[in-house]
């Protein structure tokens, strides 16, 4: 009788006191995606303050493939102690729809802590394709159907999502080129070996500028911060073609909700500090931050979005 009231103690005591000395040792934030792409380029400035803020220094473990599926199951079967993070993506809220098979379950198997960033989307192509403008694109890709290569950071993501849209609403075919990373796919678009690619705008800034890539529109409902002088598909003819990517952490279910709330907390101060939100601003990225039950909104309202899209492009997908 005395050892179980004594395990019932510490049961009841244990997790409030790890999750009030928390962090005690080095947090690992997984990324789906390969080193260079637009989820590192998010998660590393929010790393760098976490690490500020809290103590203990934010690990960050690249585990590329199937559009941040192996990433997520990894995070979805570690320990609920909050020291390994989910790096989210938009793919977080895609993947639940555009996998028909997946070894965890999105909404089940994790705690959304807050987001971190939101990035517009911009559609770029290999300065050899002769276009200037999004229109001539058009053109030039409904006189060669099935030319046009477009790549993605993987099959069922939102880049390749955003390339989906882009054949429905214009009208064109145009063959998919799936990498394991955006930065994979920009470095064959750079090199001429496919042809176009939808990316976020921060890791693609300095190449447009550099006149290496072309960038044709921005997918957002106004210019994007970093790429002013683009035109919004909105503005050249395509109302209604919006597409964004959202970033931001999570963790393993039934993790102590202390840690996720210290946690939260953590990223909210680090978005709001002057230092992040300029390294974000030459990204062309918007610092934004949660509670976990509006990130939790969130998740829900987006997959129930990509639900129709998915839909109503008819799409048989993985």
């Amino acid at each position: 009788m005395f050892l179980k009231c004594f395990f019932l103690f510490i049961l009841l005591f244990y997790f409030p006191v790890k999750a009030q000395d928390y962090p005690v040792k080095p947090i690992r934030a997984v990324v789906g995606f390969a080193p260079g792409g637009p989820a590192d380029l998010v998660v590393r400035p929010v790393a760098d303050k976490l690490y500020e803020l809290l103590g203990q220094p934010i690990v960050v473990d690249y585990r590329p493939g199937a559009n941040m599926a192996i990433a997520s199951e990894l995070v979805a079967k570690a320990a609920a102690d909050g020291y390994t993070l989910l790096a989210t993506t938009s793919a977080f809220t895609m993947n639940p729809v555009t996998h028909a098979k997946l070894s965890f379950d999105t909404l089940r198997d994790f705690i959304p802590i807050s987001q971190t960033a939101n990035s517009d989307f911009t559609l770029v192509i290999n300065p050899g394709v002769p276009a200037l403008t999004l229109v001539q694109f058009i053109q030039v890709a409904k006189s060669s159907p099935n030319k046009l290569t477009y790549g993605s950071s993987g099959n069922g993501g939102s880049l390749h999502m955003a390339g989906e849209m882009l054949k429905l609403a214009a009208g064109i075919k145009m063959l998919h080129v799936p990498y394991k990373g955006a930065s994979l796919a920009m470095a064959d678009v750079l090199g001429g070996h496919v042809d176009l690619m939808f990316i976020s705008v921060p890791p693609a800034i300095v190449m447009i500028q550099a006149g290496k890539l072309r960038a044709l529109a921005t997918a957002s409902l106004k210019r994007a911060r970093g790429l002013p002088q683009v035109p919004t598909f909105i503005e050249s003819g395509y109302a209604d073609f919006t597409v964004d990517a959202s970033y931001g952490l999570a963790a393993p279910v039934n993790t102590p909700k202390e840690i996720v709330m210290k946690l939260s907390h953590a990223v909210a101060q680090a978005v709001q500090s002057s230092d992040l939100k300029l390294r974000y601003a030459n990204l062309g990225l918007e610092p934004i931050s949660s509670t976990p039950e509006q990130y939790a909104d969130f998740v829900r309202r987006d997959i129930a979005k990509w639900r129709k899209v998915v839909s109503s492009a008819r799409l048989d997908l993985q």
